[in-house]
């Protein structure tokens, strides 16, 4: 079998041991990433192969956690894509101003940049105090941050003129 078959098979079943140990399906990922992402891993781990992660991500989970690090992609920025909080100005709040209460949620929020720009936009439209504002992530340490919301001065200028 040529090295790069058995590089699929050693990332098929790296994903299936985290999948049936911790219940996080990367199977379906975008490979391109996803085989960057596992090779990064692979190369601070000092190991040489794919498949002696198995047992780390089995069985260590710091290891597990370093690993949702490395596929966790925080890019975010407040108001960023500006025409999509314009048209959700537009279109969507007209509807939400209809219900006495508002409930959204934001899967994959990474640091929260965008949620809280959510809120931004839901207390200029007056309608902050009829919502619940729902955050989730699977990387804890950008969780935490989003919980925070502490953003750097630098970046200000950037989320103003979005």
């Amino acid at each position: 079998m040529e090295k790069a078959k058995i590089n699929e098979l050693e990332v098929d079943l790296f994903l299936d041991a985290i999948f049936r140990r911790w219940g996080y399906d990367f199977r379906n990922y975008a490979r391109p990433s996803l085989n960057r992402r596992v090779a990064h891993r692979l190369s601070i781990t000092g190991l040489k192969r794919i498949s002696e992660m198995i047992p780390l991500v089995v069985h260590d989970q710091d290891f597990f956690e370093g690993f949702l690090i490395d596929m966790s992609v925080t890019v975010t920025e407040m108001f960023r894509d500006p025409w999509v909080f314009k048209k959700i100005r537009e279109t969507v709040i007209p509807k939400l101003r209809t219900y006495s209460r508002i409930n959204i949620w934001h899967a994959g929020c990474a640091t929260g940049a965008e949620v809280y720009s959510m809120a931004i936009l839901l207390q200029e439209e007056g309608l902050l105090d009829r919502c619940q504002i729902y955050a989730t992530y699977y990387n804890n340490k950008s969780l935490s941050s989003a919980k925070k919301g502490i953003y750097p001065i630098n970046v200000m200028k950037t989320y103003t003129n979005n």
